[in-house]
């Protein structure tokens, strides 16, 4: 089995990303690099600070308590040093202002499980479920397996968000016969476009999404964000829709931008550039 991948969030009584009441679940880590990508924390396979430089009171006691010497002031506000950082948390523990936050946390498959099942009452009123997301969830296909099957003999409806960037075999044998409902990222058709806004090909993606159809053995729901000027042109929606006129989805959804990855970003301590 896969080491234990880290969750940077568990959101319960949702109601996105799939029907009824849902449970979404954030595994941390994914093989693209999207310029906009609504959730940065998710995008490394680490345990990282966010630091809210609005909630900061500058009282100086995470800097006191640092065995490390990674958190500085500067001119205007403190600074983490991620060369320095060893992520022991100490920080987070003596912030009263709640404006350290650790992204990224291990669970075993069962405490998993457990805190899914917790609304399972819902779920079954609702016809909701959990719905895996991320960062990529099918890069734990091993981890993920064990969860879907507890889960299918609970009779869940069970849902995949993801880039589409997996290894399609393992997908088959590790997930595939355990999920409902599979929502694909379809971003940018030109390959190299993809590649500079993503810092991969899509040729993974766009062959995944042929075997998925052939044949088709879950709902599929094909989603594109839009991204001014990159993602929402007419050429680029226009060979989207190409594409999709091949294949029998259960629907096409265009996403809103989100800009509160712009917050997040700086709470990570990384250039919006």
């Amino acid at each position: 089995m896969d080491n234990y991948p880290l969750i940077f969030d568990i959101q319960r009584s949702s109601f996105v990303d799939g029907s009824g009441i849902r449970t979404v679940v954030f595994f941390k880590g994914c093989p693209l690099k999207c310029d906009w990508c609504h959730n940065p924390e998710s995008q490394s396979f680490n345990k990282e600070i966010l630091w809210y430089h609005n909630l900061c009171k500058n009282c100086n006691e995470c800097s006191l308590v640092c065995k490390y010497n990674a958190i500085r002031k500067g001119d205007y506000e403190y600074k983490i040093d991620k060369t320095e950082c060893k992520v022991c948390s100490e920080c987070v523990y003596v912030c009263i202002h709640n404006a350290l936050r650790i992204v990224g946390q291990k669970y075993t498959t069962e405490s998993l499980v457990g805190i899914i099942l917790k609304d399972k009452i819902y779920f079954d009123i609702s016809g909701g479920g959990v719905t895996f997301s991320g960062g990529e969830p099918l890069m734990f296909m091993e981890f993920l397996s064990v969860v879907c099957k507890k889960l299918k003999e609970e009779n869940l409806n069970i849902a995949i968000q993801t880039c589409g960037y997996f290894n399609f075999e393992k997908f088959e044998y590790y997930i595939s016969p355990y999920i409902n409902t599979i929502y694909f990222d379809l971003k940018i058709v030109d390959d190299k476009q993809h590649i500079g806004h993503t810092k991969k090909s899509n040729t993974r993606i766009l062959e995944n999404l042929k075997k998925l159809f052939s044949p088709k053995q879950h709902k599929i729901f094909i989603r594109t964000p839009l991204i001014g000027n990159i993602t929402d042109t007419s050429e680029n929606l226009g060979r989207i829709i190409e594409i999709i006129k091949n294949y029998d989805c259960d629907g096409y959804e265009k996403l809103l931008f989100n800009d509160s990855y712009q917050r997040k970003i700086k709470a990570l301590g990384l250039d919006l550039n």
